[in-house]
């Protein structure tokens, strides 16, 4: 049986995602690096089914003292899941976490939803900062849009 090797490593966060992360982490009783890789993971196999397209940079806020720190591990498998992803797309694991903390954190949370209730009970969990983010995200697009359009004519 093949050992396999674990590396710690860490990704910094947006601060209202970090936030975000916390909440789940109460809610459904998972660890933060579970959550974090949980929804990397799932970006990764979105983005490999064609679901995310376009450029897939500048996200995030740039205010250092606005980051919080996730610290997790890594199996020899992630490892190279996670380095495949960062060489293919170009940016950082942090990048892809918030890539799907903007597009796919819904479903995240209804997976974890249907894995501890079976009953079809419903799961009422407040968003409103994924809310406020998904705005902020619409106003990025149009900016991109304007910057990518002022690129062309030059």
């Amino acid at each position: 049986m093949k050992r396999k090797i674990k590396r710690s490593t860490s990704a910094n966060v947006d601060a209202v995602f970090h936030k975000e992360i916390c909440m789940l982490q109460i809610r459904f009783h998972k660890s933060r690096s579970a959550i974090l890789k949980d929804i990397i993971e799932l970006t990764i196999a979105e983005i490999k089914c064609g679901r995310v397209k376009g450029i897939l940079t500048e996200y995030q806020d740039h205010c250092p003292e606005k980051w919080e720190t996730v610290y997790y591990t890594l199996d020899e498998e992630e490892i190279e899941i996670y380095s495949s992803a960062r060489q293919k797309y170009k940016i950082s694991i942090s990048k892809l976490a918030f890539i799907g903390f903007l597009l796919f954190w819904r479903l995240l949370i209804q997976k974890y939803s249907e894995t501890l209730f079976t009953n079809n009970q419903k799961i009422e969990l407040s968003l409103i900062n994924y809310e406020q983010y998904k705005t902020i995200l619409n106003n990025f697009v149009k900016y991109f849009q304007k910057r990518l359009m002022i690129q062309l004519k030059e």
